[in-house]
């Protein structure tokens, strides 16, 4: 590989700006790629790729000194799952289930005994690896109705797990045969006696090696290149599960066999049960940013050394195309927002990890729990998510064929965008879920801009993102207040208002990536000494960032009449301009990434692309 491009002389701010905390963190995994499980290559998919991706995890288990440790420590758990997105997504997926679901789950509900003790122990060293059975195959929104039964007995105070019939299987758990130990964090319905109790997750032992618990049936699934894992469709049939595998947070079901639950709701109770999906949430969110940060690295490093021989002028690198950079900077622009924003999510994570989930004041989920438990958090996943795909998807297309080899990973990085369109949470049940929040919780307000100022600038822009998130909202208000109270919870009153919900969740969301950027250069101007050399270029990058996002909405200012027409051609003219502006500034903005050339390790990002393509193949025989 070339030498390391990170060091061109970006500002340290702009790093941090970018990536919060974590980064030093990050940068420390990179010593694992020297390692025997990161060398080895593999098929796109398959059993010889899952043998690897478990391989791999086992050995970032052991360098980071076990699953318990990054439990401890949720920014290291963060950049632990960003490295792991930029190096391979499958063994991001595995870390997530292993690290954020499966031990937080049985830490924070569990209460060890002598059979989640030791199995506690086994996932920490990576001799048990973790997968999670929630979804059902045969019914949307199965998180709210989960058919899968857990029945307590009695008389030997166990419980047994039941699939009540093919459709109540469970979807996608990665337990397929790899040889290896597994186990699984299981959502069932519990039922003592008569007495319906809520969701609970069960800690279950899947599989030793090749040989398959008592009572646990397992279908293969066939193969998939979107994040490949050992995926299968499982079901229960009397799995005897011990009392201290029930992940019962607070609840008990006492000696004389009375049931107690203090929270003492079954909707509250779900969202508890689910609460370890703010760990999956943020963690999606942080690690599908910084793929997407890969990716835009790739893309652009592309571009500039592919010379084109088009007839306008001969030898000329492809990026100096406007039609290229009209692609390649819009992508950049959204990047660095999600960055900005995912920055600030990360910090509250982290700070606010060690305290206990409040449910007093949480929502009633109605198309799946995840916004319930934290809606700004499945909100930026969401938003990670749609960055992602779109970074990915338009750097693949501008590469031409080298964009569809694996070995130069935006496929890859699509296909983790395409799992994550539902993989911790649906993003359109996210939005729907959040935009009906908004509507109902009257102590949401969006406040009036104080001034709009130039209507054509990042200020005017964030202004008016304001303007029409409180449009939108008032006006879904409206419409529900004409609805009788007695008929608001009904399928007819919100069906008719569900594209509605979504652009409403999706102009709140806009909002606070703008105002994440807003904020992001008001910080770096605050340390400006004279000396940053990525100030110019943040304004650049920021302003083609704000004018791309009113482009995006002008025919909802045209229509209100927030702008004129003559407004919006002078919007797209300066959004022309910005284009411009932000091409001296390339590398410096590149390198506030941090991206190794070790760590990404694709060679269409070489400066010698041709030479790297022959050393990454193998002669044919």
């Amino acid at each position: 590989m070339t030498t390391d491009r990170t060091a061109t002389g970006a500002a340290p701010s702009l790093r941090q700006l970018l990536h919060g905390e974590g980064q030093f963190a990050v940068d420390g995994l990179d010593g694992l790629l020297d390692t025997p499980p990161f060398k080895r290559t593999a098929p796109p998919c398959g059993p010889e790729r899952h043998a690897r991706t478990y391989d791999r995890l086992r050995a970032l288990g052991e360098w980071v000194g076990g699953a318990n440790v990054l439990h401890r420590d949720p920014a290291r758990l963060l950049a632990a799952l960003e490295w792991s997105a930029t190096v391979d997504p499958p063994l991001f997926l595995a870390g997530t289930v292993q690290y954020a679901v499966c031990v937080a789950a049985m830490t924070e509900l569990g209460r060890p005994g002598p059979y989640l003790a030791p199995l506690l122990d086994e996932v920490d060293r990576h001799e048990t690896f973790g997968s999670i059975m929630i979804t059902e195959v045969g019914r949307g929104n199965s998180h709210l109705a989960t058919r899968t039964e857990a029945r307590f007995d009695p008389a030997t105070r166990e419980f047994t797990l039941w699939t009540p019939d093919p459709a109540a299987a469970k979807f996608m758990s990665h337990v397929a045969g790899t040889g290896r130990a597994h186990m699984a964090i299981v959502y069932a319905h519990l039922l003592h006696g008569d007495q319906e109790c809520g969701v609970f997750p069960f800690a279950v032992r899947i599989r030793d090696g090749d040989r398959i618990t008592d009572g646990i049936r397992i279908t293969e699934l066939p193969e998939t290149t979107s994040v490949p894992l050992n995926y299968a469709l499982v079901t229960f049939d009397n799995t005897r599960v011990p009392y201290d595998g029930w992940l019962r947070d607070d609840a008990s079901i006492a000696p004389d066999g009375q049931f107690t639950d203090p929270l003492g709701d079954p909707d509250r109770r779900l969202v508890r049960s689910l609460s370890v999906s703010s760990n999956a949430s943020t963690g999606a969110a942080a690690a599908l940013t910084a793929a997407a940060r890969a990716a835009v690295n790739i893309g652009i490093r592309h571009s500039q050394h592919r010379l084109t021989m088009g007839r306008l002028r001969t030898d000329l690198p492809v990026l100096n195309y406007r039609t290229q950079q009209e692609a390649l900077y819009g992508v950049l622009a959204e990047v660095y927002a999600c960055s900005f924003l995912v920055a600030r999510v990360k910090a509250e994570y982290v700070r606010r990890r060690r305290a206990r989930v409040d449910l007093s004041e949480a929502h009633r989920p109605v198309w799946a729990p995840w916004a319930s438990v934290s809606r700004e958090q499945a909100l930026t996943k969401a938003a990670a998510t749609r960055i992602l795909q779109h970074a990915a998807g338009v750097c693949r297309e501008r590469a031409g064929a080298q964009g569809l080899l694996t070995v130069n990973r935006l496929l890859e990085y699509e296909g983790l965008a395409q799992v994550y369109q539902a993989a911790a949470g649906d993003n359109l049940l996210i939005r729907l879920d959040a935009g009906k929040q908004l509507v109902e919780d009257l102590t949401h307000t969006v406040p009036a801009p104080a001034t709009v100022g130039d209507l054509v600038s990042p200020s005017g822009a964030l202004a008016l993102a304001l303007l029409r998130e409180r449009g939108l909202l008032t006006e879904l208000r409206g419409r529900v207040d004409t609805v009788p109270v007695a008929e608001r919870s009904s399928f007819e009153t919100w069906n008719p208002l569900l594209p509605d919900l979504v652009a409403l969740a999706d102009a709140h969301q806009q909002r606070l990536l703008l105002k994440a950027f807003a904020t992001a250069v008001s910080d770096a101007e605050s340390s400006d000494t004279g000396e940053e050399a990525h100030l110019p270029g943040l304004h650049a990058l920021h302003t083609l960032y704000a004018l791309t996002s009113l482009e995006q909405t002008l025919t909802w200012h045209l229509e209100c009449g927030s702008l004129t027409a003559s407004d919006a051609v002078r919007v797209h003219r300066e959004r022309d301009r910005a284009l411009d502006a932000v091409h001296p500034h390339l590398a410096v903005l590149l390198d506030g990434f941090a991206l190794p050339d070790a760590r990404l390790g694709v060679p269409m990002a070489e400066h010698d692309v041709v030479a790297a393509l022959f050393a990454s193949g193998e002669p044919a025989p």
